[in-house]
């Protein structure tokens, strides 16, 4: 556990800058006092299914046994935060000894007010174990083994203030991504600003929004920013004269970074209707030196009717067409949700696939070649006792690879939960369409869940869960790699305290796979029990 803390904090410290130790070492004691809670903990996981390798025939069965050693710890005071949670796993497989190994998960975040002037040295680092190939098996953990290391790691400056002249949230961020195989890695760097006018102002309003981001990974680079400002009067009357300004790029050596500037300036008006809600309208003008060619209207809305509601929504264009927002979120005393739909520019992720050739296998004759997978069949080199009962068959799949293109992606979230006195119900979905600008290869993401929580007695508790996903990888290329999977689940997991500082749980779930692509269709059992003890 000692080496994984430590490996940690050396990786944090490639991005914390030099000044957050020198503050922390030279602060008064009155300063950094706080309170410090240390939490190690121990345990073991057993987890029988009756598929760990996944696959539509020949299901191997295993015992896959999970020895882990844990600790999370805080430690608050009124100018520094630190908290880290880490757990080094190791798996042990009974099918299969030679697949054991061990693996760490980690998250330390910090913060360090710089006085009171509203500035704040930030870090944070992550160690994931993330599914290696989405399209081999998003559900990846660690009993089917199926993952990679990740790390993701970020250091920097925030400043913050909200005050009755102004109100200012930014941060200038060193951003680090690190994965076991190598895909998907970047490092750079990151600028966020949102900025409006305080209260007090009665003359003229303003409002900042923009962000700019810098990724490089190997010899391939990408910068992308946009900007949208409003400045306007503000008069006895309901309707409020403003000047827009908008500015967007993309550029650099990653494929999609062309022809993506559309600057525009252009006159608005802010329609108050009521103290907590206001439209704008704004009429843009194009420069003329740019590749778009149409000026636009542009729109937005903002209505804060209690502090538990808001709603936001905007309607703009950008380098690639029509831009919509939307958040809205409301809570009462029961319920809360959070609707949020966002566009993104993004480059460097895991998401990117191409379809590989997996050689050619000698097959049943007898059996239809749709319903077989290379684990029906024997490799080329093979020696057949009765070559005349098979046939030659060649088989493909689809694998993450390097992804050096700026993509478009359409993220919408649902959230809503229901608080009773012993009970919660908890409703997820989320969509994600992921659209190449360079080569257009579309990808799409749908995932839904409902989950129960009831508490049964002051011991124990019991949790249901549901869940639907559907993939769907190069969907408008029906003649090349289209891969579409559904994955439903079910489990049920019963958690009880069992002594002071001890724990169990006992949980099953069933999975059902069903792929385009008969080698990846499948269905897993699992139980499980685990015993935790804390320190």
């Amino acid at each position: 556990m000692a080496i994984m803390v430590m490996a940690t904090v050396k990786n944090i410290n490639k991005v914390m800058p030099a000044k957050a130790l020198l503050f922390f070492l030279l602060a008064p004691a009155s300063v950094i006092a706080g309170e410090w809670t240390f939490e190690p903990n121990i345990g073991l996981t057993e987890t029988y299914t009756d598929n760990v390798e996944l696959t539509p025939n020949k299901q191997q069965s295993s015992l896959v046994s999970q020895i882990f050693i844990g600790l999370d710890t805080d430690y608050n005071s009124r100018y520094f935060d630190f908290s880290f949670s880490g757990t080094e796993t190791y798996a042990a497989y009974s099918h299969d000894s030679d697949v054991n190994d061990d693996f760490q998960e980690a998250s330390l975040n910090t913060r360090l007010l710089l006085g009171d002037t509203g500035f704040q040295l930030i870090a944070s680092s992550e160690i994931n174990n993330i599914s290696q190939n989405d399209a081999d098996n998003s559900l990846a953990d660690l009993v089917s083994g199926d993952t990679i290391q990740q790390q993701m790691h970020t250091g920097g400056i925030q400043y913050q203030a909200n005050n009755s002249d102004f109100i200012v949230d930014s941060s200038l961020t060193y951003n680090l991504i690190e994965t076991e195989d190598n895909i998907g890695e970047s490092q750079g760097y990151s600028f966020d600003l949102t900025s409006q006018n305080g209260l007090s102002a009665r003359t003229v309003f303003w409002q900042i929004e923009g962000e700019y981001d810098q990724r490089e990974n190997n010899e391939f680079s990408g910068k992308a920013y946009n900007i949208e400002g409003k400045i306007g009067a503000i008069t006895s009357y309901r309707f409020n004269p403003f000047i827009r300004v908008y500015d967007e790029d993309v550029k650099g050596n990653v494929q999609g970074a062309n022809n993506s500037n559309i600057p525009s300036i252009g006159p608005g008006i802010r329609w108050l209707p009521s103290r907590h809600l206001f439209i704008d309208l704004a009429y843009n003008f194009i420069q003329e030196d740019t590749t778009a060619t149409d000026d636009y209207i542009s729109a937005s809305i903002h209505w804060t009717p209690s502090e538990r509601t808001t709603l936001k929504a905007d309607y703009s264009q950008r380098f690639y067409g029509d831009s919509y927002g939307f958040d809205f979120s409301h809570r009462n005393k029961r319920l809360t949700n959070s609707i949020v739909y966002v566009e993104t520019i993004e480059a460097f992720d895991r998401s990117t696939f191409e379809e590989t050739d997996l050689g050619i296998f000698y097959c049943p004759a007898s059996v239809d070649l749709t319903e077989l997978s290379p684990s029906d069949c024997y490799a080329e080199n093979s020696d057949i006792n009765q070559p005349n009962d098979y046939i030659l068959a060649g088989f493909s799949s689809i694998s993450p690879v390097e992804n050096n293109e700026f993509t478009l992606n359409k993220r919408l979230t649902w959230t809503s939960i229901l608080t009773l006195r012993r009970t919660t119900f908890t409703f997820n979905a989320g969509t994600r369409e992921r659209e190449a600008l360079s080569s257009g290869i579309i990808d799409t993401y749908f995932d839904v869940s409902f989950d129960i929580n009831r508490k049964t007695s002051a011991h124990s508790d019991i949790s249901f869960n549901a869940r639907y996903s559907e993939n769907t990888y190069d969907k408008e290329n029906t003649e090349g790699s289209e891969q579409d999977d559904k994955y439903r689940v079910a489990s049920a997991t019963y958690n009880r305290t069992l002594a002071h500082s001890l724990s169990g749980f006992i949980s099953l779930q069933y999975v059902d796979r069903e792929s385009s692509r008969n080698d990846r269709t499948y269905q897993e059992a699992r139980a499980s029990i685990n015993i935790t003890k804390d320190f």
